[in-house]
């Protein structure tokens, strides 16, 4: 049974400690002051906007989002069905929720306003009106790009020519690890056992560019994979698509690598306690106490930055 909290319950995930890096208080209203905002009663106004706001999708986000929900869709459907989705399907499918992002955002508000959970609101419509020519232009092309490149992956060819040798993992919403009794939480796009070459294999699909954190964030996914199966590094292999470009890039991990995960990880809880003001309810300290970042590039993108120019 749900059961409403006065804060949030704490739990660390590389995209969180991401957060708390670029700016305190982003991080705060991320992940405390939204707290309870999608209540429509027995909850102060100033936390169903701060909800609302963490609501707010750029396009690139959207984008990713839209693209991996499709993949995630086809790949479950070949397995059950032994047939590949064409090109122009995942085309048209995908346009298709664009569409309807672009029609909530412009059209549906108030309905967003009130159940933000439930309507899509494109960032760049709430602060601007309007969603810039060349940035539509550039997204038409990128899912032609990003769904051929899907289909002729290494990946997707090695799924449908040995889909009985494969043994998929477990859906996402169910990937999470405790490291010192904390509930950390990765999102991994896909990963399976393959029977043939007796590996493990971690698939990340990317619809952006190469990242200095792509490695960090692979890393992750190995540890996680290393301590649910029981296997050694020696066992898994690391992917990353990066449909953009079709190309494919391939992760070694060391001992190491997992000693730096794990130091990571023990710094960021370390620096994320800060912001307790009690660490048993996970109470957040005053708004005021999350530091606003100073390098401002940050902020042009921040879902945020209503809030912040209102101080």
């Amino acid at each position: 049974m749900f059961e409403i909290t006065p804060y949030p319950t704490f739990s660390w995930s590389l995209s969180r400690h991401k957060t708390l890096t670029s700016c305190a208080r982003k991080y705060g209203y991320e992940y405390y002051f939204s707290h309870n905002g999608w209540l429509s009663y027995n909850v102060e106004p100033y936390h169903q906007l701060v909800y609302r706001l963490k609501k707010l999708q750029p396009m690139p986000i959207l984008f990713g989002q839209i693209v991996h929900r499709f993949i995630e869709q086809a790949i479950n459907d070949y397995l059950q069905t032994g047939k590949p989705p064409t090109l122009e399907e995942l085309i048209h499918w995908a346009r298709g929720q664009l569409n309807a992002a672009f029609i909530d955002s412009t059209r549906h508000l108030e309905s967003w306003r009130q159940k933000p959970n439930k309507y899509y609101m494109m960032q760049e419509i709430y602060y601007t009106g309007k969603l810039p020519t060349d940035l539509v232009q550039d997204y038409k092309e990128r899912i032609k790009l990003v769904f051929e490149h899907f289909l002729r992956s290494e990946t997707f060819q090695q799924i449908t020519s040995q889909r009985g040798s494969l043994r998929i993992g477990e859906p996402e919403q169910f990937r999470s690890m405790k490291i010192n009794d904390i509930q950390v939480f990765v999102v991994m796009d896909f990963h399976y056992f393959n029977e043939l070459t007796d590996k493990w294999v971690i698939v990340d699909w990317k619809t952006g560019g190469e990242s200095d954190d792509d490695r960090q964030q692979l890393a992750l996914y190995a540890y996680y994979v290393q301590q649910k199966y029981r296997v050694p590094l020696e066992q898994i292999e690391v992917y990353n698509e990066y449909l953009l470009t079709g190309k494919r890039k391939k992760y070694s991990f060391t001992d190491f690598d997992m000693e730096n995960i794990l130091h990571t990880f023990q710094y960021s809880v370390l620096e994320m306690k800060k912001y307790q003001a009690d660490i048993f309810s996970n109470e957040p300290v005053d708004l005021e106490d999350f530091e606003q970042t100073q390098e401002k590039w940050h902020c042009r993108g921040c879902n945020f930055r209503e809030l912040c120019a209102q101080k």
